[in-house]
């Protein structure tokens, strides 16, 4: 509630107050992040761990999935489809 009584205050200050309130904005700025930071909870390492593993063994499977399962067969069909359409054209 604070923030848009603060936003209200500036838009009635013009363009002059919104500049000379700039770094009092900044350093309030500064202040909520340091609070927020406070009551962030961090992730333990055996949890980030765990979860990067997941993630690359996941990104490599669907990338080997992709590679041979998808690509290769399109890439065969292509070469099929622009030959036929050569001997079409020929």
């Amino acid at each position: 509630m604070r923030a848009v009584k603060e936003i209200q205050a500036i838009q009635d200050q013009g363009s002059t107050g919104k500049i000379v309130s700039a770094p009092a904005r900044f350093r309030q700025f500064l202040r909520d992040v340091r609070t927020e930071m406070h009551n962030v909870t961090w992730p333990k390492w055996l949890d980030v761990r765990a979860t990067t593993v997941t993630v690359l063994i996941t990104t490599f499977f669907f990338g080997f999935y992709l590679g041979t399962a998808l690509d290769i067969p399109m890439a065969k069909f292509m070469q099929w489809v622009l030959q036929f359409g050569k001997r079409l054209v020929q």
